[in-house]
C-alpha cells in the first residue's frame, strides 16, 4: 500500500508539473489602418511548431512551449513580426507590407523568399489574372512581367498565345518556355487549365532559376501554381460572368458595289492604256467588259460605268452580299466557377468546377469548356504529408476561323451575293420549303465554289479535347530539417476531330462530299525523388537538395479520310466509298534526369546558390545523349549592413544579385514539328508499288546531334522605398550555341541538306519593374506597376556567309528578324507609278564594285537582284511593356492596365494584297485615294490591271513602324457592404463591370490589321484580336 500511494503521489507530482507547464495565450489581432480585426492571421509558437489562425472576428487561441518567448505572426500582404509574450492576453497590430520582402514564390522544385532569390523570377497573382477574360491562361501574362514578350496572334476562342522570355532562343528549334503545372512539367492542353483554379503564375527567367529543369528549360518557365484551402473555416466561392465580344481592330471597310465598280473600271482603263492604246478605245473596253471581269452584273444595266469613269445615274443595284454582317456577330460570351476550400490542423482542401461558353466574334467557330479540379493534402502524423491534385478537362470546339475565312472577309467584293439571285422573278431564289439558297459562286471569276455562310451550315468541324491531369506526392520528415518527398504525375490527353464536308453543295459536292476522322492520343508520366535539408547554425543557413526524376512521353495518331457519302446527312466515315486517305504514327520520348542545389544564407545579407543537372535525352546518339546544365548565382543584401543603419527610415530593401548558368534545349523542329529521333536515319513507308509494301530513306542518320545550350547571364539590383515603392532593375545576357541549321548536301547524295550544331545566337538586353503604392489611406488605395523590356537579337555564327530566309537575309551580326528587301521610293507623281530606289555601281581602284549613286526607277524587276536591296528594319520592338494602376475607394474598386510597344517593323502582307488589283477580289479602301490625272500628289498609285502584279510586291513599301499601345483591361467593381451581406450569411458579394482590349492605338489600327503579329512581324491573316465587355458577380459564402 505504501509503495502505491507513492506511486500515486508520484504521478500526481508530474501531472500537476506537466500540467504546470502547460501555457495558453489568447488575443485579438487588428490592422494598423483601420483597427478592425484581421481573420485568417498564422499564428506560430517557433519552439513546439505549434500554430493556429485567428477567426472571423480576429481571435486566437494557441497552446505554446515554456520555452516560448515570442510568437511569429504572418499574414499575405502584411509584415511579418515576432512579438514578444507578456502575460497570456495579447493584442497584436499588424502594418501592411506593401514592397512585400518576405513574400514566399514558388521556384523550381520548391519555394524561395523574395528577399534571398538570386535570380530572376516575376510572380503574377490570382487578383491581377482574374481582371484578363481569357479562355487561355497563356494570354493573361501580357504586359504583367518584364522580360516576358506575349503575342496574342490570335483571337479565336481557346487559343494559345506565343510567349518569348528574353529573346529569340534559336533559329531552328522551339523558342517557347516550359510550361510547369504545381511543380512538374504539363504536357496537356493550356487551355485546359481554368484560370479560375490558379493561384499564382511565376515566370523564371534566369539560369539561376531555371537550370534545375535542364534540358527544356532554355527559353525560360512558366510555372502555374493552383489553389489549395487556406482558410480554417471552410468557404464557398461562386463567379459568374456574362459578356460580348467584337473585333479589337475592325477589318477593313468593304468597299461599297459602286467604289468597287468605279476601282474596276480605272483598273481595266488604265491596264489598257498602258499596252498602248488611246484614252477614248481604253473608256468604251472598261466601260464594256466591266461586269466581265465579275463574272456577273449586279446592276439594272449592261455597263453601269459610265465612259467617264463614273456611275451611270441609271444603274441599280438589284442584289450584293454584306459577308461581314453574316459571319461576325457578337455573341454571347457567358462563364461559371464555384470552388469549396478549407483547412485544419491536418488537412486542406479545394474542389472546384468551371464551364466556359465563348461563342467569340465568328459564327463559324466556338469554345465550350467544362473543369473539375480536386486538391487535397493530408497530414497522416508528424512525419508524413501525402497529397493529389487532380483537374478533369472537356473542351469543344466547333468549326475554325483560319486564314482562310479571314481572307475571304478582305477580299470577298460585295457584288457576289451569299444568296442565289433569280433575275426572272427579280429576287433571291428559293427552294421548294421556301428557304434561301446559297449562292456558291460557280460564276465568280474569284472565290468560286465557295460560301463560308453555308459551310457553317452543312458542313461540321467539331474539335473535342479530354484532359487528365494527376499531380500526387507523399513527404516524408526524418529529423526537423530532412525531408525527403516523391512525387508521381501524369498527363493525358485526346484528341478528336469528326470532319463532314457534304455531299450536295459547295466545292465537295464532285466527289460526293468527304468525312474525315482524326485520334491524337498523348500520354506522360514524370516521378522524382527529392532530398531536403533546411539547417540553420546562428547566422548561417544552409539549404541542399538531391533530386532524381524519370519521364515518359508517348503520342499517337490516327488519321483517315473516305469520299462519296451517298446521300445528305452521313457524317460517318464507314458510309463513304472511297478512301482519300489514312495515316497513323507513334512517337516515344524519354528524358533521365539527377540533379542537385545549394543554398547559403549568412545572416539575411550575403546568398549563394549554385545548381546542377545533368539529362540523358531520347532524342539523341547515346554517345552525345547527356548534357549537363548547371548554374551559380549570389547576392548582397547591402540594406542589412550595419554602415546602413542611417537609412532604415526610408530604404526597406537594396540587393545586388548576379548570376551565370547553362541550360540546354532538347526540342528541335523541322518547320512546326518535333524531331523525336534526331540522330536516327528514318525510312518513309507507304511507298507502294501496286500491292507490294515498300518504304524509301528519308532522311540521313546523324549521331553527331546534340543539345542546343543556352549560356545566360544576369545583373541586377532590387530595392524598396519608404514602405510603398518596391523595383528592379536587370541587364541580361543569353548566348545560345550549338543550334540546328541546315547544311548543304550534294545533289548526288538524293538529301538536300542535313541537320547540324552549327550556329550561335545572342540576345542582350535591360528590363525593369516598379511597383509603387502610391497612396494607402484607410479608405482610398492607390496601387501603379511599371514594366518594360528591351533587348537585341544577333546572330553570332552561321554555316555560311548568308543564309536567305524569306523575307529576311541572315549574316553574323545580324538580327533574326531583320527584313531585306528593295527600299520603295514613292509614287511618281507624273505617272502615277511606283519607284524603287535603283543602286548604280562603280568599280574603285582597287577593283571593289561600290555604289556611285542612287536614282528611281519604275521597274521592280531592276531592284529584285540581291545588289540591289539592303536590310530595312528589324521585327522586334525596341520596348514593351505595361501600365497598370488599381484604385479602391471604400467598396468600389477601379483598375485599368495598357500595354505598350514600341518600334518594330511589321510587313502588312495583308494590306499589300488589298493594294493591288487582281480580278475578282475587292480592295482596300485606300485605293480611292488611289493617283489619277486630277490627283497628282497621291500617296498610292494608279491602279491598273498591267501593272497589278507589281503594286503588292514584296518592298519597303508595306513594311511599316508597329508601335502601337492597347487598353488591355478596365475594371470597376463594387462590393457591397458586410453589414448588408452578413444578414443574408454572405461573407462578402462584388459586383462589376470590365472590358478587355477597349481601345488600340498605332498605324496599323488605321489600316485594318491588328498589331499583335507573330514574333517575325509579318500579317498572315490571322483571327484578329477580340475586345469584350462583360458583366459578372463574385459570392462568397
Amino acid at each position: 500500500m505504501k509503495k502505491f500511494l507513492l506511486a500515486l503521489g508520484a504521478f500526481s507530482f508530474i501531472g500537476q508539473s506537466a500540467i504546470a507547464q502547460e501555457k495558453v495565450i489568447t488575443g485579438i489581432v487588428v490592422s494598423s489602418e483601420d483597427g478592425l480585426p484581421m481573420t485568417g492571421v498564422a499564428i506560430m509558437d517557433k519552439q513546439s511548431n505549434n500554430g493556429v489562425m485567428t477567426d472571423m472576428d480576429g481571435k486566437f487561441s494557441i497552446q505554446v512551449s515554456p520555452k516560448a518567448r515570442s510568437l511569429n505572426v504572418s499574414y499575405l500582404g502584411y509584415k511579418a513580426v515576432d512579438v514578444r509574450i507578456e502575460g497570456t492576453t495579447m493584442r497584436i497590430t499588424m502594418e501592411p507590407d506593401l514592397v512585400a520582402l518576405d513574400e514566399v514564390m514558388v521556384v523550381a522544385y520548391g519555394t524561395g523568399k523574395k528577399s534571398s532569390f538570386t535570380g530572376s523570377a516575376t510572380v503574377v497573382k490570382s487578383d491581377a489574372l482574374e481582371k484578363i477574360k481569357a479562355s487561355n491562361v497563356t494570354q493573361a501574362l501580357q504586359g504583367q512581367s518584364s522580360g516576358v514578350q506575349v503575342l496574342n496572334t490570335s483571337g479565336e476562342p481557346g487559343s494559345d498565345a506565343t510567349i518569348m522570355i528574353r529573346g529569340i532562343g534559336s533559329m531552328n528549334a522551339s523558342s517557347s518556355p516550359l510550361y510547369v503545372v504545381d511543380g512538374t512539367a504539363y504536357d496537356g492542353y493550356l487551355n485546359a487549365i481554368n484560370p479560375a483554379d490558379i493561384e499564382s503564375m511565376t515566370v523564371l527567367k534566369d539560369a539561376s532559376a531555371t537550370a534545375l529543369y535542364g534540358s527544356r528549360a532554355a527559353n525560360g518557365v512558366v510555372m502555374i501554381t493552383t489553389k489549395k484551402g487556406a482558410s480554417e473555416k471552410g468557404q464557398l466561392n461562386f463567379r459568374s460572368s456574362w459578356g460580348w465580344s467584337s473585333l479589337a481592330v475592325d477589318l477593313p471597310r468593304t468597299l461599297t458595289p459602286d467604289e468597287f465598280a468605279i476601282l474596276t473600271w480605272q483598273a481595266l482603263s488604265n491596264g489598257y492604256m498602258d499596252n498602248g492604246y488611246s484614252q477614248s478605245d481604253a473608256a468604251n473596253y472598261a466601260s464594256s467588259y466591266l461586269v466581265g471581269q465579275w463574272g456577273c452584273n449586279p446592276y439594272n444595266v449592261d455597263m453601269p460605268v459610265g465612259l467617264d469613269g463614273k456611275m451611270n445615274p441609271d444603274a441599280q443595284l438589284l442584289y450584293s452580299g454584306d459577308w461581314r454582317d453574316a459571319l461576325m456577330k457578337s455573341r454571347l460570351r457567358q462563364e461559371y466557377n464555384i470552388d469549396f476550400s478549407g483547412k485544419s490542423k491536418k488537412a486542406d482542401y479545394y474542389l472546384s468546377a468551371g464551364y466556359l461558353n465563348d461563342k467569340g466574334v465568328f459564327t463559324v467557330s466556338e469554345f465550350e469548356r467544362f473543369t473539375v479540379r480536386a486538391n487535397v493534402n493530408y497530414e497522416v502524423n508528424k512525419w508524413l504529408k501525402v497529397g493529389l491534385n487532380a483537374n478533369l478537362a472537356h473542351g469543344l470546339k466547333e468549326g475554325s476561323s483560319n486564314d482562310q475565312v479571314v481572307w475571304m472577309l478582305r477580299s470577298m467584293p460585295s457584288v457576289y451575293p451569299i444568296y442565289e439571285w433569280d433575275a426572272q422573278a427579280g429576287d433571291y431564289a428559293r427552294d421548294s420549303d421556301g428557304n434561301l439558297i446559297y449562292d456558291y459562286g460557280d460564276y465568280r471569276t474569284a472565290w468560286s465554289g465557295s460560301n463560308f455562310v453555308a459551310d457553317n451550315v452543312y458542313n461540321k468541324y467539331p474539335y473535342t479535347t479530354d484532359n487528365a491531369s494527376a499531380r500526387t506526392y507523399f513527404e516524408i520528415t526524418f529529423l526537423p530539417g530532412l525531408k525527403w518527398r516523391t512525387n508521381f504525375n501524369f498527363d493525358y490527353y485526346l484528341y478528336g476531330y469528326d470532319g463532314y464536308t457534304n455531299s450536295e453543295y459547295g466545292f465537295a459536292a464532285g466527289y460526293g462530299g468527304e468525312a474525315y476522322k482524326q485520334n491524337d492520343k498523348n500520354f506522360s508520366w514524370t516521378a522524382n525523388h527529392l532530398l531536403t535539408y533546411d539547417k540553420t547554425i546562428g547566422d548561417h543557413s544552409f539549404n541542399i537538395l538531391l533530386g532524381q526524376e524519370a519521364y515518359y512521353r508517348q503520342f499517337k495518331s490516327l488519321q483517315a479520310a473516305k469520299r462519296g457519302l451517298p446521300f445528305f446527312g452521313i457524317t460517318e466515315i464507314g458510309a463513304a466509298s472511297e478512301m482519300s486517305s489514312m495515316n497513323s504514327y507513334t512517337d516515344n520520348y524519354r528524358l533521365l534526369s539527377w540533379f542537385s542545389r545549394a543554398e547559403y544564407d549568412y545572416n539575411d545579407r550575403y546568398y549563394l546558390s549554385a545548381s546542377f543537372r545533368t539529362d540523358g535525352s531520347s532524342r539523341f546518339h547515346p554517345d552525345s545523349r547527356w548534357g549537363k546544365f548547371w548554374s551559380v548565382g549570389a547576392s548582397w543584401r547591402v540594406s542589412n549592413e550595419a554602415f546602413m543603419e542611417s537609412t532604415k527610415g526610408w530604404l526597406d530593401n537594396l540587393k545586388l544579385k548576379a548570376s551565370y548558368g547553362a541550360v540546354g534545349n532538347d526540342n528541335l523542329m523541322s518547320g512546326n514539328t518535333s524531331i523525336y529521333y534526331a540522330y536516327q536515319g528514318l525510312y518513309a513507308t507507304g511507298m507502294n508499288n501496286y500491292n507490294d509494301a515498300g518504304v524509301m530513306i528519308s532522311r540521313l542518320a546523324n549521331p553527331t546531334l546534340k543539345w542546343e545550350t543556352n549560356l545566360q547571364t544576369n545583373v541586377g539590383v532590387d530595392f524598396a522605398l519608404f514602405n510603398r515603392i518596391n523595383g528592379s532593375f536587370e541587364w541580361f545576357n543569353r548566348k545560345s550555341k550549338d543550334l540546328l541549321f541546315y547544311t548543304p548536301k550534294a545533289p548526288s547524295t538524293g538529301f538536300g541538306s542535313i541537320e547540324r550544331n552549327i550556329g550561335d545566337v545572342k540576345n542582350t538586353g535591360v528590363e525593369f519593374n516598379l511597383d509603387i503604392a502610391a497612396i494607402n489611406s484607410k479608405d482610398f488605395k492607390w496601387n501603379l506597376n511599371l514594366n518594360g523590356s528591351h533587348y537585341k537579337n544577333r546572330i553570332t555564327k552561321l554555316p555560311q556567309d548568308e543564309i536567305n530566309s524569306g523575307y529576311f537575309k541572315w549574316r553574323e551580326g545580324e538580327s533574326r528578324y531583320n527584313f531585306w528587301g528593295a527600299e520603295y521610293a514613292g509614287v511618281n507623281p507624273e505617272t502615277g507609278n511606283d519607284q524603287y530606289w535603283y543602286n548604280v555601281y562603280e568599280t574603285d581602284e582597287n577593283g571593289n564594285k561600290v555604289v556611285k549613286e542612287r536614282i528611281k526607277t519604275e521597274d521592280y524587276n531592276a531592284v529584285n537582284s540581291e545588289d540591289q536591296k539592303k536590310y530595312l528594319g528589324d521585327a522586334i520592338p525596341k520596348f514593351f511593356g505595361g501600365i497598370t494602376n488599381n484604385f479602391s475607394w471604400k467598396g468600389i474598386d477601379f483598375s485599368f492596365m495598357i500595354y505598350y510597344s514600341l518600334g518594330g517593323k511589321l510587313y502588312d502582307s495583308d494590306y499589300a494584297s488589298a493594294m493591288s488589283y487582281r480580278t475578282g477580289y475587292s480592295m482596300h479602301p485606300d485605293m480611292l485615294e488611289a493617283w489619277t490625272p486630277e490627283n497628282t500628289d497621291a500617296k498610292f498609285p494608279r491602279i491598273s490591271t498591267v501593272y497589278g502584279s507589281y503594286m503588292g510586291s514584296y518592298t519597303s513599301k508595306f513594311l511599316f513602324n508597329n508601335s502601337f499601345a492597347r487598353l488591355r483591361n478596365v475594371t470597376l467593381g463594387y462590393t457591397l457592404p458586410r453589414e448588408w451581406t452578413s444578414k443574408l450569411q454572405i461573407n462578402s458579394l462584388r459586383l462589376y463591370v470590365q472590358g478587355d482590349n477597349i481601345a488600340t492605338w498605332g498605324n496599323a489600327a488605321r489600316r485594318g490589321t491588328d498589331p499583335e503579329q507573330s514574333i517575325d512581324g509579318i500579317t498572315a491573316n490571322r483571327f484578329p484580336t477580340t475586345k469584350s465587355i462583360s458583366f459578372g458577380l463574385q459570392l462568397n459564402l
